[in-house]
């Protein structure tokens, strides 16, 4: 039985494209599309080039071949296409020798790499939707990743880290803004870390040295916020966490996460709350409006 909400296949069997990624994300769209009656057609790009993406239709795709891998999904009758998974690395279109598909889409391709994560997502979505393609957010096929408002995980909020949360969804909210990044660390008092192009895990390792070197106070109590950004497309990269988010943080010493309620996801959340039982820290979903504040 489909998830209510569900996006559904006009008719049974109805081809999905996916541009998978690294990270869990992909492998769960592709099941939950299935279980609702799609056929996944999964195109491997960045990190996830090179997994196994069986029992469904699926092909590698190198930046080179970008043109060609469209081209694939065009025939193989998917219509509707989704973005998900890991990117580490951004495609470095003038450093590979390109098909001749993708090179005609050169042009296009060097206008879409300017900017920020937001700004290029933005126009690769544009490049899709001029080939025919309808681009939707994993939300549509699985709404159930959504985060909830409230308490998601663990024991509710202290008023002091109430107040790191507050701080730290206006400072996360502002970074967002700039299409910088969407995660922050921040105590009641101050702002400890921002993240930048080297992700949450990255910036969550940073903290921990922090900690270990007596940058960050013994008894500072400091929250993780992953915040949508303000505008986004909620079509693609949504802010999410999993099992590993919380294992991470409480490395860092963190006494909790919060995220936004409805604008962000949750990737196993039997497994999220198990975890964030085991290393004693929270997780909660706030709903939040542009100016940084909270509904």
């Amino acid at each position: 039985m489909a998830a209510e909400g569900s996006l559904l296949p006009s008719v049974p069997g109805e081809p999905l494209g996916i541009a998978g990624g690294g990270g869990s994300l992909p492998r769960i769209i592709a099941d939950a599309a299935a279980a609702n009656g799609w056929r996944p057609h999964i195109l491997g790009v960045a990190d996830g080039i090179k997994s196994d993406w069986s029992p469904y239709p699926s092909r590698p795709m190198a930046w080179g071949k970008l043109g060609d891998g469209l081209n694939w999904l065009r025939v193989s009758g998917a219509r509707k296409l989704v973005l998900c998974g890991t990117v580490s690395v951004r495609p470095d279109f003038k450093s590979i020798l390109p098909s001749w598909r993708t090179l005609m889409m050169m042009r296009e391709i060097f206008g879409v790499m300017r900017g920020g994560d937001d700004n290029l997502l933005r126009a690769a979505t544009r490049t899709f939707e001029a080939r025919g393609f309808e681009v939707v957010g994993v939300q549509a096929i699985v709404p159930s990743l959504l985060a909830p408002d409230g308490l998601i995980a663990g024991h509710a909020p202290d008023p002091h880290e109430e107040a790191a949360i507050s701080r730290g969804v206006a400072a996360a909210t502002t970074l967002g803004a700039l299409d910088i990044g969407q995660a922050i660390v921040a105590s009641r008092d101050r702002v400890v870390a921002l993240e930048g192009i080297e992700g949450t895990r990255e910036m969550l390792h940073r903290v921990a040295d922090l900690k270990r070197r007596g940058r960050i106070g013994r008894n500072e109590r400091c929250v993780l916020v992953k915040c949508r950004k303000p505008d986004q497309d909620d079509r693609f990269d949504l802010p999410s966490i999993g099992s590993a988010t919380v294992d991470e943080a409480a490395e860092a010493g963190l006494a909790g996460i919060a995220v936004t309620a409805g604008g962000s996801l949750v990737l196993g959340l039997d497994d999220v709350r198990q975890a964030a039982h085991d290393k004693g820290i929270f997780v909660v979903g706030r709903r939040t409006i542009p100016n940084g504040g909270e509904i």
